[in-house]
């Protein structure tokens, strides 16, 4: 199979893009045989997006987001098209809808983490109004239908494009997406003794950065001996290093991150939005225990809180009392979780699974 794998990110092979998910599973492909070809679909120039947000304006509609709008989607699939028939491919996985080749010759998959349905019931909607929300949403509807498959990193998204956006089950099928090159924790730990991690190179209110540093006073408040180590950016981290029990970083090299892992207790990090999040398979292989809010895809990756601790609101209060609960475990269960944990990623999500489960959906023979 010769296969246009497209990012409207940037270059699928940069492994910047996208959390490097275009260029991880372009490694695995490749393993398999694919014979992958890269389009990078980031083809809007400023001046371009300029236009494109007056053009809204004109039309009453919003100046920001403009990629999810009809002319820049046409832009895009087009280009995806013209590019993918000059490599001579004869498939094409789009990861996203917004740059989808809908009417192309060459048939196309999509591969997708989250639904813009799904994004504007969140808390994180970008809050358009009824009309630009139908707009968005009907754009979406017909690159889902159109597509020869929808292949979904979650269950929970599989639902809504079934139900919301009406595509046919048996042409949508939940893959998954591998994890990260953080290397698995093969040790012992004592949970009691190890810190609180939270990640996040951007987005940290987005990502739950401020609801942590809420909720650490009450919990050191219960356990004053609870030490919470943090990497993000500048503004964030220089906020943090002032408060008590926080270390905080805006950088740590490859080996130094790697051991913050491996040593933690647990990854408190309740996004608010994420609909995925890579960080919680880093943290699942790395034997930290997940404290995170009960959305998204947390769900079925802690097999409904089984194998972490889900909290029901972004409260700091209720953050904090799961985070005490959940160091006053006994150390043999919060192994014993951790253990399963770390199979469940091994042997579910690393790479050469989720691209072969992608190959099998594409060639009708169903997901693995």
């Amino acid at each position: 199979m010769k296969l246009a794998l497209t990012s409207h990110l940037g270059d699928p092979l940069d492994q910047r893009t996208w959390s490097s998910a275009p260029a991880n599973l372009t490694n695995a492909l490749t393993a398999l045989g694919v014979d992958v070809q890269p389009i990078n679909s980031a083809i809007l120039s400023p001046a371009h997006r300029t236009l494109l947000a007056a053009r809204n304006l004109l039309s009453g509609l919003p100046p920001r987001d403009v990629s999810r709008f009809a002319r820049a989607r046409q832009l895009r699939g087009a280009y995806v098209g013209s590019q993918a028939a000059r490599a001579g491919a004869n498939h094409i996985l789009c990861c996203t809808s917004l740059d989808a080749p809908v009417g192309s010759d060459i048939s196309y998959s999509l591969w997708v983490d989250d639904s813009w349905h799904l994004l504007s019931r969140g808390l994180l909607s970008p809050g358009f109004a009824d009309r630009a929300f139908e707009i968005v949403d009907a754009l979406d509807r017909t690159a889902y239908r159109s597509a020869h498959r929808v292949l979904t990193f979650s269950e929970h998204l599989r639902a809504d494009i079934i139900d919301h956006y009406g595509v046919s089950p048996e042409r949508v099928i939940a893959v998954g997406c591998g994890s990260g090159p953080l290397p698995s924790f093969s040790g012992s730990k004592t949970y009691a003794d190890g810190h609180m991690l939270f990640v996040a190179k951007h987005q940290f209110r987005e990502k739950g950065g401020d609801l942590v540093l809420a909720a650490l006073a009450h919990i050191r408040a219960a356990r004053p001996q609870t030490r919470l180590v943090m990497v993000g950016n500048a503004d964030a981290v220089e906020r943090a290093r002032t408060i008590d029990g926080v270390t905080a970083y805006d950088f740590l090299p490859r080996e130094a991150l790697i051991a913050q892992f491996h040593d933690a207790a647990m990854l408190v990090q309740p996004m608010l939005g994420d609909p995925w999040g890579q960080v919680y398979l880093e943290a699942m292989k790395a034997k930290a225990i997940l404290v995170s809010l009960d959305r998204g895809a947390l769900p079925e990756l802690t097999d409904n809180g089984r194998l972490g601790t889900l909290v029901d609101r972004p409260d700091p209060r209720a953050l904090a009392d799961a985070v005490i609960a959940t160091y006053a475990r006994p150390q043999a269960e919060l192994e014993s979780i951790a253990d399963e944990a770390q199979t469940r990623i091994l042997t579910r999500f690393e790479w050469l699974h989720v691209a072969q489960r992608i190959l099998n959906a594409i060639d009708h023979r169903g997901s693995t």
